[in-house]
């Protein structure tokens, strides 16, 4: 590890104080194999090398419903890796676990957007139950890194997501 540089004004600081792993993979090009490579093992192995570093606080995207004794494998692998993340022993982590994230995508998943539109009309009457912008996601990461937190741990259902999500101006604002 690298020694810590001064700032400007003489303080210092650690090389990795926080850690965001994105993800991204296609489900049906990985199968369930490259589905727990990528989603549990990568994830895994990128908070260990973060804690190593000296990384301080973790923040892990999962999902809602994560439960690594479900009996569905992308609800046990979200709760799975969950559990490694934890384990891994940060000062502090925080675990959103978003509903359906809506985006726009460049391969074609016809179900996928089929059920986008419908939870975007849904989303105006009941903005924060059945999904949440990728956008609100990420700012609500920023946000947490922002904040200071005395939890150990920290998860944020979709609800508080959203609420997290305003705290940091969007682009243009």
């Amino acid at each position: 590890m690298s020694t810590p540089e001064p700032c400007p004004g003489g303080t210092w600081t650690s090389p990795v104080m926080m850690g965001i792993v994105p993800v991204k993979r296609d489900n049906a090009q990985a199968g369930a194999d490259g589905f727990v490579r990528v989603d549990r093992d990568y994830v895994a192995q990128a908070a260990e090398l973060a804690r190593a570093g000296g990384c301080k606080h973790f923040v892990l995207q999962s999902s809602r419903g994560a439960n690594a004794q479900s009996r569905f494998l992308y609800l046990r692998v979200k709760g799975e890796v969950e559990n490694l993340v934890q384990a891994v022993g940060f000062d502090r982590c925080t675990i959103l676990r978003p509903a359906v994230l809506l985006c726009k995508r460049q391969e074609s998943r016809p179900t996928e957007w089929i059920a986008q539109q419908f939870l975007g009309v849904v989303a105006r009457v009941f903005p924060t139950a059945y999904s949440v912008p990728v956008e609100t996601v990420a700012r609500a990461m920023v946000a947490c890194v922002l904040q200071p937190g005395e939890e150990k741990v920290k998860v944020l259902e979709n609800g508080a997501i959203h609420e997290l999500g305003k705290a940091v101006p969007q682009q243009g604002t």
